[in-house]
């Protein structure tokens, strides 16, 4: 499972990675390419929820082939199919909705598979899984651009996407589903209702919102580190590739610290993990003027913090709610991750035009500021859950 998520996150990011060829190649314009790329996260965020509350009465391998055969179609339509502006905003669109047909049904599928004692931990090492598919998404997708062309890249996904989809074919069981009772909105409230879910939710959205901004504007924040005055020489550089490492760093340590999570005091580990990201997001913001190699390090250090808390908070929400509810739960995380991955993607772009564009200083700290932001409210509201967690005597949920 953790191979085809690898596989599947190939199509996640290769628009970004390509974006300027593309954008050469086409004639496409600057808001023509970001409504293009909106359309991926605005379709992921619709998908993710109605594919993860069907995981409660569909059979989740049904639902995870159906994720990746949208995620086929949309590494086929454009530009094989099709190269006009309207494929282009479809095949992100269908790229999206494959996303979302492949995660939460995915990692379902995964708890589904795996003995009691061993989902928690599984499902946090999935999750963090996805930090290496997001880099192995730039590697691959910068390196078939440099042999292939920035066409290569699509089609790079849409193989990877049926290869995933042969691994969890001929690998994996297809378990019935656990028995839900009642209509998905009563479930819905019925799990939002539930003591601490929305703390935990916000918590969710507060990392999605740093995680998914700083990763749409790395390249472009490490473009402007170029620019600045001796570092004229490294123009050369292909920026995608060059950080499609960061996740053979952050898988590990979002490992490390789900396992801290796993292993008492869940909620004050991932406060302190949370509280790291923006004292570095702070410390990369004062230090953007510095050698490109400091930024780019530090840059590096700041992807790895802001990942390493994703994979304890999905277990965080799971152990509050009955197995019969786990897919109306994971619904409303993936409502919360998405859309305020959108919003801070949109906002940060907003925030980069009206202070200067992407060539100014001030304009990018206040936007890293903005997304530190994100992982502060993370903080927040998990250092509240361990104050009533230990008000009841209970240290792990």
């Amino acid at each position: 499972m953790n191979a085809a998520l690898v596989l599947n996150v190939i199509g996640f990011a290769n628009y970004a990675a390509v974006l300027p060829a593309l954008m050469a190649g086409t004639g496409f314009s600057e808001a023509e390419a970001g409504v293009a790329g909106g359309a991926f996260f605005l379709a992921y965020a619709i998908g993710s929820p109605i594919f993860a509350a069907l995981t409660d009465s569909r059979p989740t391998q049904q639902l995870y082939m159906l994720g990746g055969m949208l995620g086929i179609a949309g590494g086929l339509l454009f530009p094989f199919l099709d190269t006009g502006y309207p494929a282009l905003v479809a095949s992100r669109a269908l790229s999206g909705l494959g996303m979302a047909g492949i995660y939460m049904p995915g990692l379902r599928l995964l708890l589904e598979t795996l003995p009691p004692d061993r989902q928690s931990r599984g499902s946090s090492v999935h999750v963090s899984t996805l930090t290496l598919g997001l880099s192995a998404s730039f590697g691959v997708s910068g390196a078939l651009q440099w042999a292939l062309g920035w066409q290569a890249a699509f089609l790079g996904a849409a193989v990877a996407a049926g290869l995933a989809m042969l691994l969890v074919g001929l690998g994996m069981p297809s378990p019935r589903p656990a028995r839900s009772e009642g209509a998905l909105l009563a479930r819905l409230a019925n799990v939002y209702r539930t003591r601490g879910v929305v703390l935990v939710l916000a918590s969710v959205a507060g990392n999605s919102w740093e995680g998914m901004a700083f990763r749409t504007w790395w390249i472009a924040l490490l473009g402007f580190s170029v620019l600045q005055p001796g570092n004229e020489g490294l123009a050369w550089m292909n920026l995608a590739l060059a950080t499609a490492f960061t996740g053979l760093l952050a898988m590990p340590l979002s490992t490390w610290v789900a396992g801290r999570a796993e292993a008492g005091r869940r909620h004050r580990v991932i406060a302190i993990a949370a509280g790291l990201s923006v004292v570095i997001g702070i410390g990369l913001a004062t230090l953007l003027t510095a050698p490109f190699w400091t930024v780019f390090a530090l840059s590096v250090l700041y992807a790895c913090f802001i990942f390493s808390d994703a994979g304890s908070l999905p277990p965080a929400l799971l152990a509050r709610v009955s197995p019969s509810e786990r897919g109306a739960a994971l619904a409303l995380l993936a409502a919360s991750a998405n859309l305020a991955a959108c919003l801070a993607i949109i906002t940060c772009g907003v925030v980069l035009q009206l202070l200067g564009g992407a060539t100014s200083l001030i304009a990018w700290q206040v936007t890293l500021g903005v997304m530190a932001a994100g992982s502060l409210v993370t903080a927040c509201c998990m250092l509240m859950l361990d104050r009533s967690a230990r008000r009841v005597g209970n240290t792990v949920l």
